[in-house]
């Protein structure tokens, strides 16, 4: 083997990685996270920004910095919420399960 030739993980020449692109959240997607914010009744937009960040772990200050990623985590979070709000919770996770055990069906 070489010793003058270049070893295949030498950092001295090596580019910098390519940064990741980010894809900004879409029309559709804005279109329907303000839906289902209708849908739950909830307009005001501290109130949006502060159940974006529960429901995604994202903390954003404007709509323009919400990706595309975290604008589909958001609606899965919505849609759930808006499933599960019908439903009657008491806080007794045996009760509030959703489909039968096999006890139930005995």
């Amino acid at each position: 083997m070489d010793s003058d030739a270049m070893g295949l993980f030498d950092l001295e020449d090596s580019p910098d990685p390519p940064s990741p692109q980010v894809l900004l959240m879409t029309d559709q997607q804005r279109v329907e996270i303000r839906s289902l914010f209708g849908q739950i009744g909830v307009g005001d937009a501290a109130k949006q920004f502060e159940i974006t960040e529960e429901l995604t772990g994202k903390r954003i200050r404007s709509v323009g910095e919400l990706d595309s990623a975290t604008a589909h985590r958001l609606i899965s979070g919505l849609r759930r919420r808006i499933a599960d709000s019908g439903k009657t919770r008491t806080g007794n996770s045996w009760d509030d399960r959703e489909g039968d055990t096999w006890i139930d069906r005995l």
